[in-house]
């Protein structure tokens, strides 16, 4: 767990998932449980940093969601490094619509995946509720405030 900073947690009976705003972008810490006990040894264990041009697709989803507006999925894929078995999923997104024409009901179950693996521990489905909706969000919205004020918010135009 980290400790000394603002941090969110969404904790589920199977796992804790800890969200820590940085300069750079948002850092996903999760930590399977089982029986109660945190298993930081088993491959379901997940540290790594979203990185901060992934940080507003997503924060503007989690609102989207959040506040019952239609929105299209967020997915974020992170390419492994040379010699690394393979990308890595992040994956926000509910159920299909629910109402009449298709239509937003706000009884949409809401959904993160975070996909590192082919084994099922590195396949971690989570069901967000509002205040967990509220927790990526306001993570989300820590880590642009961070970016602006360090100066690690430094847009170029590519190509």
């Amino acid at each position: 767990m980290y400790l000394g900073g603002v941090t969110f947690t969404i904790s589920k009976s199977f796992g804790r998932l800890q969200l820590i705003p940085e300069n750079n972008g948002l850092r996903l810490y999760y930590v399977p449980m089982k029986n109660g006990v945190e298993e930081k040894d088993s491959a379901g264990m997940l540290n790594l940093v979203l990185p901060l041009d992934a940080v507003g697709g997503l924060w503007a989803t989690t609102r989207a969601f959040l506040y019952g507006v239609e929105s299209l999925d967020e997915n974020v894929i992170l390419q492994g490094a040379q010699g690394q078995d393979g990308d890595t999923l992040v994956k926000l997104y509910r159920d299909k619509p629910r109402g009449a024409q298709g239509k937003l009901s706000g009884e949409e179950t809401c959904w993160l995946r975070l996909v590192t693996g082919r084994s099922e521990e590195e396949r971690r489905r989570i069901k967000l509720g509002p205040r967990d909706l509220l927790c990526l969000e306001l993570a989300c919205n820590s880590v642009l405030t961070f970016a602006a004020n360090s100066g690690s918010h430094k847009p170029e135009l590519m190509g």
